[in-house]
């Protein structure tokens, strides 16, 4: 009899990826960043070289990168604008030296950011320099190295504000506080070139050593939400409503977890910088996972019927919208795409708790999948070994009391003979 749940450490499963941040898969903070070890396994064991990937839930991009390397194209969505930047700073295949990188922090046309906010998050005399970079970056930089000079520009930015730069989540903490009061006693616009060029150097030594990894000239689609300026029209990418244009051979994703932080909210600085409107900013919020409004109707799992049961038993009416809004989203992507994944779909995601209760996402995907006509193959359990997730007595999504999960689960599904 074939063991269909096997525990596994991938870290140590997947020898050839020495680390989660080999590479450029390191090159910015990102919250609950999908390990390349997971992506790799996935590629190694149901894909051919040319074969097409799909990431939906793609947030900085790892796919793209563990793609490039090992010969596979991939299509990737996520509504953060982010994954624009993020995904071709981290596959970039031209050469690259520092004197690319450089930024005038003197520029005589300051960038002032259509957020108003902004001020909240830096002091005025930090602003006033940070604006003159940033002006620079958006008038001349040449648009195929914007997103290397973006990485260590955002860096730095993020380091000269009221933000905790070591929290990916956006958070003005005591610690960050007293940091600026330091710096501003101190000679800070030296120490603001010389830190934005200690990253620019980290950026060129991943690239170097991502291209030292020979990546292959493979077609890697990039999906993600945008503001057009010039016709104030939004394009914000839902993976609950886009449909799949082309067969791709794997779906291979790690969705936002059922009590996830907010994305969105976590990188409005940087969007603010990069040129978005906070209205723009403020549209994507409503898109989220878990916290748009998903109605019932899209999903087919005993599980998650029998778990809905508990869940309204506690009378927690925003634990219980969120609950359904989650699972009908994720089965509303997987209903209008799964018919466009050719040989398997891999699903990386935890069992979240709702207070005392273990929700298997896993199990209700896989029950899910099972009713669309996909046969479960294994889900491999690995034990979290390390995260960069903001952490904080009481969840965000739920107003209840916080718990890190253990665990994450790799479920795999066939297309059915």
């Amino acid at each position: 009899m074939l063991v269909s749940v096997k525990s596994v450490l991938f870290r140590e499963l997947v020898k050839e990826v020495p680390s989660t941040t080999y590479a450029t898969h390191g090159l910015y903070m990102y919250p609950a960043k999908f390990i390349p070890q997971v992506v790799r396994y996935v590629i190694n064991n149901y894909t051919s070289p040319g074969d097409w990937l799909f990431d939906p839930f793609a947030g900085y991009g790892t796919v793209a990168v563990e793609a490039a390397i090992t010969g596979r194209n991939c299509v990737l969505w996520d509504l953060n604008p982010m994954l624009h930047l993020l995904a071709s700073a981290s596959v970039y295949s031209g050469p690259l030296t520092l004197k690319d990188l450089y930024v005038d922090f003197s520029y005589p046309e300051p960038f002032h950011p259509r957020w108003s906010n902004i001020t909240y998050w830096h002091p005025r005399e930090f602003y006033e320099v940070l604006s003159r970079a940033w002006g620079y970056w958006h008038n001349e930089v040449e648009d195929r190295l914007k997103p290397l000079v973006a990485v260590p520009l955002l860096k730095m930015t993020r380091y000269f504000s009221f933000s905790d730069e070591k929290i990916a989540k956006l958070y003005r903490s005591k610690y960050a506080e007293e940091k600026v009061q330091r710096l501003l006693s101190t000679s800070w616009k030296s120490k603001m070139t010389e830190m934005y060029w200690d990253y620019a150097k980290e950026v060129v030594d991943k690239v170097n050593e991502y291209q030292g990894y020979g990546p292959k000239p493979v077609e890697i689609i990039v999906k993600a939400s945008d503001e057009r300026v010039f016709t104030g029209r939004y394009v914000v990418v839902d993976s609950m409503t886009e449909k799949l244009d082309r067969d791709v051979n794997v779906l291979v994703t790690s969705p936002p977890y059922l009590q996830a932080q907010e994305y969105i909210r976590s990188f409005k600085l940087e969007l603010a910088w990069l040129g978005f409107s906070g209205s723009f900013i403020s549209s994507l919020t409503a898109h989220e996972i878990p916290y748009k409004e998903v109605r019932e109707g899209y999903i087919s799992s005993r599980t998650y019927e029998a778990l809905k049961k508990e869940v309204e038993r506690l009378n927690h009416d925003k634990l219980l919208k969120l609950y359904v809004s989650y699972f009908n989203s994720l089965a509303m992507f997987l209903n209008n795409n799964h018919e466009r994944v050719r040989n398997a779909i891999a699903f990386f995601v935890g069992p979240v708790k709702i207070r005392t209760t273990r929700i298997p996402i896993d199990t209700i995907v896989k029950e899910h999948l099972e009713y669309l006509g996909w046969k479960h193959e294994v889900t491999l359990v690995d034990t979290i070994v390390s995260r960069r997730l903001f952490k904080s007595e009481v969840n965000p999504a739920t107003g209840l009391e916080d718990e890190r999960t253990p665990t994450e689960h790799l479920v795999i599904m066939r297309r059915a003979a």
